[in-house]
């Protein structure tokens, strides 16, 4: 997977959120079958509860990540499974906009990314997940890990749900594409 996860893994087996961009982008309706059951095996395999909120991973398998007993991320061995791709504030981000496009409230997803930030208001690529070391004294599951913080990336997506929760729909969303596609 060329991040430090396994290196031979059969493509069918890869689960990834990123077809609600579908949604967002107004190519897709929130209420498509092919969307909403997706949400269920996307939950079952990448959710991530923690006392912050719900985060969800980038896919199964994932690599980029600290090591498996919290030190800093290290490749010198790939495809070992030495890392772990932990919970992304920004898929958080991304699920409230779907929310936002399906007409639920998307401010809990909201609350989830901004208690996610340390106590200097920068949000971090990754939180810790609940999987070791999570829970020590040094990584407390929902807040940032050793990854990237800021993450302007993360940051931005902060601001794009709070406007698309104040728009009552995502702020990317064209109105031609939607027109087109989802309506």
């Amino acid at each position: 997977m060329g991040d430090g996860g396994p290196t031979s893994v059969d493509q069918r087996e890869i689960v990834d959120a990123s077809y609600l961009t579908l949604v967002r982008f107004g190519l897709r309706p929130a209420d498509d079958p092919a969307i909403t059951n997706t949400l269920g095996v996307v939950d079952e395999h990448l959710k991530v509860d923690t006392p912050n909120g719900p985060f969800w991973r980038r896919f199964n398998h994932d690599g980029y990540g600290e090591t498996r007993t919290g030190g800093e991320w290290d490749i010198t061995e790939p495809g070992t499974g030495t890392t772990l791709g932990r919970g992304w504030p920004i898929l958080t981000g991304e699920r409230g906009e779907y929310a936002v496009s399906a007409g639920q409230d998307a401010a809990p997803y909201l609350a989830t990314m901004a208690a996610a930030a340390n106590e200097s208001g920068m949000i971090s690529e990754q939180v810790w997940d609940g999987r070791p070391p999570t829970g020590e004294a040094c990584c407390p599951a929902g807040e940032g890990t050793r990854a990237a913080t800021p993450l302007t990336w993360s940051h931005g997506n902060l601001v794009r749900l709070a406007w698309s929760i104040q728009r009552g729909e995502p702020v990317d969303q064209q109105d031609v594409v939607a027109g087109r596609y989802a309506d």
